[in-house]
């Protein structure tokens, strides 16, 4: 079972709170609802309208275009298929998984992973408590990462905005940019485990500031560029990976 800091579950309960504020206003909106029901969305549909599911999975089609459409759900996945475009997505339990060359807004999750695959645009941010995210071959993110207990780690991807989290740790290798900078937040006293170890890999670069609250191990690539370092001492590296 996975031990909550003192300030991850401050911002879980946050963040649950927000939740609940969201589902339900969306009563008054007059969105359409299903208590048990999955929402899908078929392959090639122009869809219009916003959805909201309390335990069933949402999946926009491959190549469906619901770019105008919010979808939600308190327990189950969200799958945006190939080439796929929607708006703002967010569920609090499940994971939330982005496909080959698809497009999305605002994406948040609670409790889960989320994957963005080659090529994918995010044009928000991506928000989590309990989760890692993944950032594929030629994805990019408009605006911040963030989550509280996950990795978050980017191939040859870019962000807009920034990196944060408290435990987990981050990569960007294979070329990745940063337009902002890094933080890791400070664990309230009870950090969980070995310090966060930060890798900055080959041919990346983070061009804003890269600030530590807590202790952490930070390697930065020797063809790598970043922006200046408070509260950590770079440790340089060659090769794929550090020793």
């Amino acid at each position: 079972m996975t031990r909550l800091t003192t300030g991850a579950r401050q911002s879980s309960g946050r963040v649950i709170a927000l939740f609940a504020a969201m589902f339900a206003a969306v009563f008054v909106s007059g969105c359409e609802y299903s208590a048990n029901e999955n929402i899908d969305v078929p392959a090639d549909a122009a869809y219009s309208g916003d959805g909201m599911t309390m335990n069933g999975d949402v999946t926009i089609g491959r190549n469906a275009d619901a770019s105008d459409s919010n979808f939600r759900t308190m327990n189950g996945r969200i799958t945006i298929k190939d080439g796929a475009r929607v708006s703002d997505c967010a569920t609090v339990n499940g994971p939330v998984n982005v496909g080959e060359g698809a497009e999305a807004g605002d994406l948040k999750t609670v409790n889960g992973d989320l994957d963005l695959g080659r090529d994918a645009r995010v044009k928000g941010s991506i928000k989590l408590v309990n989760g890692s995210v993944r950032l594929n071959k030629g994805s990019s993110v408009s605006g911040d990462i963030g989550t509280v207990n996950g990795r978050i780690e980017l191939v040859t991807a870019e962000v807009g905005g920034d990196l944060s989290n408290v435990n987990g740790g981050m990569l960007v290798t294979a070329g990745s940019l940063v337009q902002g900078g890094i933080r890791i937040r400070d664990a309230d006293g009870d950090p969980m485990g070995e310090p966060p170890r930060i890798v900055i890999g080959p041919d990346s670069e983070v061009r804003g500031k890269l600030q530590f609250e807590r202790d952490v191990e930070l390697f930065v690539h020797e063809t790598a560029h970043i922006g200046p370092v408070s509260g950590a001492t770079a440790v340089s590296f060659a090769g794929d990976e550090p020793g």
